[in-house]
């Protein structure tokens, strides 16, 4: 079940916040509250389609909001929401969030350089097992077209080593098809590990971008 967080405050810097966390699957924005209306926090929440508010006041109305993160720096605020919260809401200010995020942008991009380690580890030895094989297939296509050739000159003695050779033959041919397929895997999961790596580039760089 995910955890629904509003936000009171969405001023440029504090957009950052926001989008970090609409990136997260553990999470849903409930709320966006600023009174400024074409602060940035609020046109991404338009474009998102979020629930947006020009009163911080709204979040109190909602019921079921998990986190409520405050963050304009006007402490009376964070004050009023912080007294008026409801039984097992959790209310954090512009400090407490900085700490959880970049707590959570820490592990996260720590799993997944440990993610892309293992897989890039495991690539280069399902490579290896490739190139061994297709040399192990291109021999045998080898032996089978020599094959092929001495049934040939042997006549009527040589069918039954033919029909070997036939067999062997398709064999290789089916093992191409297979290697065909398991570079197609292959290729697949790179493309996902290099996605996997831009968006832990991409938490590290809002990490680091945040205005603390």
């Amino acid at each position: 079940m995910k955890l629904r967080i509003a936000f009171i405050g969405a001023t440029e810097s504090e957009l950052k916040f926001i989008k970090f966390f609409s990136l997260l699957p553990d999470f849903e924005i409930a709320l966006v509250s600023e009174e400024r209306k074409n602060a940035a926090g609020i046109r991404f929440a338009e474009e998102k389609q979020y629930r947006t508010s020009s009163s911080y006041i709204e979040v109190l109305k909602i019921q079921d909001i998990d986190i409520i993160a405050v963050l304009t720096p006007n402490q009376e605020i964070f004050s009023q929401i912080y007294n008026t919260s409801k039984p097992g809401q959790t209310v954090l200010d512009r400090k407490h969030l900085i700490f959880f995020h970049e707590a959570l942008s820490s592990l996260i991009s720590s799993k997944y350089l440990s993610i892309e380690e293992n897989f890039n580890q495991n690539t280069k030895e399902i490579k290896r097992a490739i190139s061994d094989f297709s040399l192990i297939t291109k021999n045998i296509d080898i032996l089978a077209i020599n094959a092929s050739i001495e049934a040939a000159r042997a006549g009527e003695s040589g069918k039954g080593f033919a029909v070997v050779a036939s067999n062997i033959k398709n064999l290789v041919k089916s093992s191409r098809d297979m290697l065909v397929h398991v570079k197609s895997v292959l290729d697949r999961f790179t493309t996902l590990n290099a996605q996997m790596q831009e968006v832990r580039e991409s938490l590290l760089e809002k990490k680091n971008d945040l205005d603390i």
